[in-house]
């Protein structure tokens, strides 16, 4: 909270992530009212994730060759742009075409893959080491609590006033998030001549590369592949039947595990910032605690027909899960370096929007052919695989202190 830099960045995020969430309730009011159609809605989080999966592939070609900031900045700015241009259309005609409007969607998803692990790395950037594990959880109590209070916030808006007058209300929060933004103060970065050099492949493949070379974050993105498929579990078409089927209960309920899974991650962060200098010292403990706990309540929850049990799962449950996280973010933190790490977080996005596809696809099925007791048994089956995993290779978080560009070639 001191570090005036450090507060911009974290202020700018509120910003943009109300602003996201504001955008697709906007967006999606929108499409239901030109089109009454459930596909075209569906188009809209498709859209999003594609775009974001081929952006992230491509990030470390633009992370290469331009500042982080400049990055950072001009992506909220054009996003902001394209958003009063959409605005600008929606006025103009009365019938807006479906194409046009999908166009600017995959274009602002463009922007987000790019900028999005550019913010995620600038953290060890502005804020010193000792203080990387309170900074985190910080950030993720901020993006917790903004999800949990923004659709919220997000339905009441749309009930008072329509989709256009929300899309020009996300226009302010991007250009407010794109002006903190600009007031961030980095060292000045300059690019090693291995950078200036290097080839569009090499650029492309050198997140990937970094990831493969160095133990600890390759045990870190195996794991987070492993529990993203699991966490399937919680998308809409999986709890609805569960609330349904296992919980005989009425739609509310699903509103009541989502808030308390919320609630769980929130309190989880405070936690993490109540005892971050345990969690630096024994991170690989928390993780392993983290992953096993998960596997746990995943299973109770999957075989409990109680609706007040299963919600307390569900809090107790957003507990391990962010501290785990955290965690992780931490392990990747202390073994990149600057612009590397923003190109291993562009990988890890690709991971976590490929896997987010496979656990729909997945999850759903099995959720439909088997039942949705077994969807979430085999879900804790892949948590307690990842706690397996690094039971085994936990040694491999104590290797290989930094991946530095040349090191990468």
């Amino acid at each position: 909270m001191k570090n005036k830099s450090f507060r911009f960045l974290w202020v700018g995020q509120v910003f943009a992530n109300l602003g996201d969430i504001f955008y697709v309730v906007g967006l999606i009011s929108l499409i239901y009212a030109l089109t009454g159609s459930a596909f075209y809605m569906s188009l809209l989080p498709f859209t999003t994730t594609m775009f974001r999966f081929i952006s992230n592939l491509f990030a470390p070609l633009v992370i290469d060759r331009f500042p982080l900031k400049q990055i950072l900045v001009q992506s909220q700015w054009l996003k902001t742009l394209l958003l009063i241009l959409l605005v600008c259309y929606l006025f103009i005609f009365e019938q807006p075409m479906i194409l046009l409007i999908s166009i600017c969607i995959a274009l602002i998803s463009l922007l987000d893959g790019v900028a999005a692990p550019v913010s995620s790395s600038l953290t060890p950037l502005l804020v010193p080491k000792e203080d990387w594990i309170k900074a985190n959880g910080f950030l993720s109590v901020l993006t917790q609590g903004v999800s949990l209070t923004g659709w919220s916030l997000g339905a009441i808006l749309l009930a008072i006033t329509d989709s256009s007058f929300i899309i020009l209300l996300t226009v302010i929060l991007y250009a407010l998030s794109a002006v903190c933004m600009m007031h961030i103060n980095l060292a000045i970065e300059k690019d090693s001549e291995e950078s200036v050099q290097s080839t569009r492949w090499d650029s492309f493949k050198s997140g990937w590369v970094a990831i493969y070379h160095a133990p600890p974050i390759r045990l870190v993105i195996v794991s987070d592949f492993i529990t993203s498929i699991a966490s399937g579990i919680w998308i809409a078409a999986v709890l609805y039947v569960y609330v349904e089927d296992q919980l005989h209960r009425g739609e509310e309920w699903w509103g009541y595990l989502n808030t308390g899974h919320f609630l769980g991650m929130i309190v989880g962060g405070i936690l993490t910032l109540r005892f971050a200098s345990q969690m630096e010292k024994h991170s690989q403990t928390y993780i392993i605690f983290g992953l096993f706990v998960d596997a746990l309540l995943t299973f109770l929850f999957g075989v409990t027909s109680l609706p007040l049990l299963s919600l307390l799962i569900t809090v107790i449950h957003g507990f391990p899960q962010q501290i785990r996280e955290i965690a992780f973010t931490k392990v990747i933190q202390d073994h990149a370096t600057e612009k590397m790490l923003a190109k291993v977080y562009s990988s890890w996005n690709v991971v976590i929007n490929f896997t987010f596809a496979l656990s729909v696809l997945l999850l759903g099925y099995i959720t439909e052919a088997y039942g949705v007791k077994t969807t979430f048994t085999f879900a804790s089956l892949l948590i307690f695989i990842a706690f397996s995993l690094f039971l085994v290779r936990k040694n491999d978080l104590v290797s290989l202190p930094f991946v530095r560009n040349n090191d990468v070639d």
